[in-house]
């Protein structure tokens, strides 16, 4: 069956998440799908599991001779599909020097029935939609919103965590991370932070 053809499942609960590249065909120049390896998971204990579905080294995204491509499926650029980082870590500018403030990176986060996750802030615009499940993102303040499929935050590097709503239930949610410039709040410059 090829990827454009009607397809129907029937399975029920959890499955992994698949993920297609398009390109261009060098003789044609037709829309193709590439040929791409499986998504790499992390585990995350006490929690689920991420994968990158997608990142780039900079924006706007450089797709002259598929360099943003080779850039995910390497595994010394910052926008690899091996690295563990949500965020380009500012060390990484002055190793990375191609990459300014970083590029977009797609994570998904499969979060276990119960799973409560520690309190953190990475410096980045994050657009996070619920796909999956419900979850409670809850901000440092105390203040809480139950997300349903379909809804979504616009996080802008506050201190949040991601809780499954659900004791039975998996949850997923679908984060495109994009870089942000230090900024400060109540003459603090903000950073990366990590509540165990």
């Amino acid at each position: 069956m090829m990827a454009g053809d009607s397809i129907r499942s029937d399975q029920r609960g959890p499955r992994s998440v698949r993920r297609y590249i398009t390109g261009h065909d060098p003789s044609t120049g037709q829309s193709i799908y590439l040929e791409v390896p499986e998504l790499k998971y992390s585990q995350v204990p006490g929690f689920g599991e991420a994968s990158r579905s997608f990142a780039t080294t900079q924006l706007p995204a450089n797709l002259d001779g598929d360099s943003d491509l080779k850039a995910y499926l390497s595994k010394d650029t910052t926008a690899s599909s091996t690295r563990g980082e949500i965020i380009v870590p500012a060390e990484d500018f002055v190793r990375y020097p191609e990459t300014a403030l970083g590029g977009a990176n797609i994570v998904n986060l499969s979060i276990d029935p119960g799973a409560i996750g520690h309190m953190h802030r990475t410096i980045s615009l994050d657009i996070s939609t619920c796909i999956e499940g419900e979850v409670i993102h809850e901000l440092d303040s105390g203040q809480r919103v139950l997300l349903k499929s379909g809804d979504h935050i616009i996080q802008r590097a506050t201190m949040h965590r991601w809780i499954n709503a659900s004791d039975t239930v998996q949850a997923r949610v679908l984060a495109v991370v994009l870089p942000c410039s230090t900024f400060q709040v109540q003459g603090k410059s903000l950073q990366e932070e990590h509540m165990f």
